[in-house]
């Protein structure tokens, strides 16, 4: 039989319990609002606006017959405009799912070579006389920033005029791209979510744990490779930016879990710890430099990235695990469609 003095502080310790204030419900209306206008809107209203630049840019560089100086003034603003597209590139829900949006922005990663075979059937033609307003209808492989990536950095230049053995004229689709890409930012910049802010709340939290995923399985360790490296799957490889696009996803990801964690009842869990988490990583990865294929190429180069990767997966399934019991939601499965 249990001793009375045992039975008598079991009671006191459930009448204690019993007095605690409950764990305030989650604000989702109050975190939908700070990941709104405090991420989401004015990150895509940045991407429009650097689209626009680059189309600008690009269309400069072509009315002038392909200086020089107009070149890099187009290549500037492609690295802008990717910047800006980098800091949301995580963002799958909303307005970014339809369409096909995201991957005719960013079709990568592509490990049969898509985009190269269709470009140069495309250039094997001649171009049809309403490709500006046809690109949006033909592989998304063509439509974003590696099919002009492959225009503006490689080793033909831009031109107007047809180059042998093409029979299409490079100037006029590098216009239509960057034209489609400025139309695509336009549509997310202006765009709204009709949905309830449970499910808002939701998509973002899965949003920023896919995010975290895409880096460390297909922008780390895909490329790292399992026997030898693989330099050529890194993305945005020709403009040698591939880990200037790490790092910045990094800070926008860390950005939107201090946003959610701001909001979350009792502050919520490991807080410090994850967010610490997000910015050893993005030093370890400034550290390397933005040319990933050169940081591949060093001694050990791999092995940084596969830990690197791992780094991000332990982060991964810290949020994983903590995030959503706090919020009372469950993640829904995003298998990276279209990447």
């Amino acid at each position: 039989m249990m001793d009375k003095r045992l039975l008598i502080a079991l009671a006191a310790s459930i009448l204690a319990i019993l007095a605690l204030p409950a764990l305030a419900a989650p604000d989702y209306a109050g975190i939908r609002n700070s990941i709104e206008t405090g991420h989401v809107r004015p990150s895509y209203t940045h991407f429009a606006e650097k689209a626009v630049g680059l189309d600008r840019a690009v269309q400069g560089h072509c009315k002038n017959a392909g200086e020089a100086s107009d070149r890099l003034a187009a290549q500037t603003a492609f690295h802008d405009a990717l910047d800006a597209w980098q800091a949301v590139q995580h963002i799958r829900s909303g307005a970014i799912a339809e369409k096909d949006r995201h991957a005719r922005l960013q079709f990568w990663p592509d490990q049969r070579g898509i985009a190269e075979r269709h470009m140069r059937k495309l250039l094997a033609e001649p171009l049809s006389e309403t490709l500006m307003d046809d690109i949006a209808t033909t592989s998304v492989a063509l439509q974003g920033f590696p099919a002009l990536e492959r225009l503006l950095f490689g080793s033909q230049p831009l031109s107007q005029q047809v180059i042998a053995p093409e029979k299409a004229a490079r100037c006029p689709v590098a216009v239509a791209i960057s034209h489609n890409i400025a139309e695509i930012a336009g549509a997310l910049a202006a765009a709204t979510r009709p949905v309830d802010d449970k499910t808002y709340v939701t998509d973002a939290v899965n949003d920023l744990v896919v995010g975290i995923e895409f880096i460390q399985a297909l922008k780390l360790k895909l490329p790292a490779g399992a026997r030898k490296p693989r330099p050529f799957l890194l993305e945005n490889w020709r403009s040698k930016r591939s880990l200037r696009n790490v790092e910045i996803n990094l800070r926008a990801l860390r950005e939107l879990y201090k946003l959610m964690a701001e909001n979350l009842p009792g502050g919520g869990t490991r807080v410090d710890e994850i967010l610490t988490g997000f910015e050893d990583i993005r030093r370890e990865i400034s550290a390397l430099g933005e040319n990933g294929k050169a940081a591949l190429n060093e001694d050990g180069g791999p092995k940084q990235f596969k830990t690197l990767a791992a780094s991000l997966e332990n982060l991964r399934s810290a949020i994983g695990k903590s995030m959503p019991d706090v919020l009372g939601i469950t993640l829904g499965f995003n298998s990276l469609d279209g990447d």
